[in-house]
């Protein structure tokens, strides 16, 4: 029974582990990209792109209407003459032909962000942060679980603990 109960464990912790890493990834992933996001807006080069073209994104939600979020495709040519097309997304009703202020990075130009656009993280980016703090320290939280569970048991039945069904006192 004892074997059972420690492998069992050790899939539970790993499988803990792999959750934890995947919110870990995430977190990152969601850090870098809205570093270099406030880092556009900061130092970024500015340039005037043309709307080339526009459409709309609809998400539907299982649990009501859903949301719209209005994209452009913009062109524009970079301080060292190179022609770049970025696709953003807008809070403004641009439409094509329209001259829009961006900025951009010099070695990312295709990431170029609206210039007038808010530093600040958005409301639904401080609920992904939590979401994914929550699902990380779940995983560790299964991990620790798991991986206690294994040692525990080995160690229990090998140190001359108790198997499960005996009492730990003994009846004189």
């Amino acid at each position: 029974m004892s074997d059972v109960g420690g492998a069992f464990g050790l899939v539970f912790g790993a499988f803990g582990l792999l959750f934890a890493a995947l919110g870990i990834g995430m977190l990152t992933w969601m850090a870098r990209t809205a570093s270099e996001y406030r880092r556009t807006l900061r130092e970024g080069l500015v340039a005037e792109a043309q709307c080339l073209d526009t459409f709309v994104v609809h998400r539907r939600s299982p649990n009501g209407p859903g949301h719209s979020r209005r994209r452009l495709i913009l062109g524009f040519r970079t301080s060292d003459g190179r022609d770049v097309r970025a696709e953003i997304a807008s809070q403004e009703p641009y439409v094509a032909g329209d001259i829009v202020p961006v900025r951009y990075l010099p070695q990312r130009p295709e990431r170029a962000v609206p210039a007038g656009a808010s530093p600040g993280p958005g409301v639904a980016s401080c609920l992904a942060v939590g979401v994914l703090v929550v699902f990380t320290s779940m995983g560790l939280f299964f991990a620790a679980t798991g991986f206690g569970l294994a040692v525990f048991t080995d160690a229990s039945t090998e140190d001359g603990g108790t198997s499960p069904g005996q009492s730990w006192t003994s009846e004189p």
